[in-house]
């Protein structure tokens, strides 16, 4: 008897056994794959700019397009860079008109066009050279306008807490980020919700191109998005000259001024700079916009001035809104408050999820960071 019970005890101690070093097994192969997808995933065609930053962002007047030269890139005399950069501005073609709902808009002439942009006139050379800027056709005297004049920054970062509702409460982290080197540029966007060391998703977005007079000009955007150990392949949109290859290989007519989902957060402030009327509650602003699914024109309403409550104190902004707020085309919409006295950045974003009930917002936690020039960024950091 004691033979027997022996006997299934040896066997219950290599079934656990075996049991164990399954488990083992299907949690290594598990893992390698995990790291395997994060690796052919999320390493992006775009490889990032590094950027340092060396100061933070106060509350001021905000800043003013003023003419100025154009920064030439290495190799290339400022005159020539200039004049690429008029001729450029003139080839451009009209915007197309806006959709029929435009019709309901208070005001129709604040939509935002490449058009009424003129080119950069020529000034004095200074040690931070400024980029070319565009004025606004129907803008008063920028000389004589107040606030500092703006100056393309070489790197911007706001981070935002991040709170929201997916299947019950989340909570998280983000930053938008700009960083360029000459005229070219990227927007990144990073949200993660949970813990970072795992979080319960996250969503990647990065956009690089080059800085023109009307403002930026996208070439690449990805997009990656990851929920619990499921990560998606990269989502893309390549500009060409004058078609827009969307992710599923679909080629569309590029618009003028069309951006992509990342780089929009960017332009919309540089509109704002280059009319600042057009940030009227009631008036509204059209912007191309290519998605990875689709390419449409979105119009956002100015809906009204908010003063928001930040780690930085009382924050003037204007809230504007997508006025189609569907989940179509690959990008979810979003709602975004700009602060005119904070270089027009997004100081809160709020993100709408597909089911109409989850959503992620994303409210500024801390002032902006910022390095301004060329001049900044070869400094070192000072030490504590």
């Amino acid at each position: 008897m004691s033979g027997v019970q022996s006997g299934s005890r040896r066997w219950w101690l290599l079934g656990l056994v075996l049991g164990v070093v399954l488990v083992h097994a299907w949690l290594t192969w598990s893992m390698a794959a995990l790291l395997k997808d994060m690796q052919t995933s999320e390493s992006p065609g775009i490889k990032p700019m590094e950027a340092t930053y060396l100061s933070e962002l106060k509350l001021s007047d905000p800043p003013v397009l003023r003419p100025s030269p154009p920064l030439a890139k290495p190799g290339q005399p400022p005159r020539q860079q200039a004049a690429k950069a008029m001729a450029q501005a003139a080839s451009t073609p009209e915007q197309p008109p806006p959709p029929a709902e435009s019709e309901s808009a208070s005001e129709p002439e604040a939509a935002l066009t490449v058009a009424e942009a003129a080119s950069p006139a020529a000034s004095p050379a200074s040690a931070d050279p400024i980029l070319p800027v565009a004025e606004s056709a129907t803008a008063s005297e920028p000389s004589q306008a107040p606030g500092p004049p703006f100056v393309w920054p070489v790197a911007t970062r706001v981070s935002y807490k991040v709170r929201g509702y997916f299947r019950g409460e989340v909570h998280g982290s983000a930053k938008v980020e700009w960083v360029r080197q000459g005229l070219d540029y990227q927007v990144r966007v990073n949200a993660i919700v949970g813990p970072s060391f795992a979080p319960i998703g996250s969503w990647h977005l990065i956009s690089a191109g080059t800085i023109t007079p009307a403002g930026l000009s996208p070439k690449r955007f990805e997009q990656v998005d990851r929920l619990l150990i499921r990560t998606s392949l990269p989502r893309t949109v390549v500009f060409e000259e004058e078609q827009v290859v969307l992710d599923s290989g679909e080629r569309v007519a590029r618009q003028p001024n069309m951006q992509d989902a990342s780089s929009q957060f960017i332009q919309l402030a540089y509109q704002f700079m280059m009319k600042p009327e057009a940030l009227k509650p009631g008036n509204t602003i059209y912007l191309p916009l290519a998605l990875p699914k689709r390419a449409e024109t979105i119009a956002y309403d100015v809906v009204d001035e908010q003063v928001l409550d930040t780690p930085i104190g009382k924050v003037p902004t204007f809230h504007v809104k997508p006025r189609k707020l569907s989940a179509e085309g690959g990008v979810l919409p979003v709602e975004i408050w700009f602060a005119p006295g904070l270089q027009y950045l997004p100081v809160r974003i709020l993100v709408h999820g597909k089911d109409g009930k989850s959503y992620m917002d994303m409210q500024m936690e801390r002032a902006p960071e910022q390095t301004k020039t060329e001049a900044d960024a070869a400094r070192p950091t000072p030490s504590n």
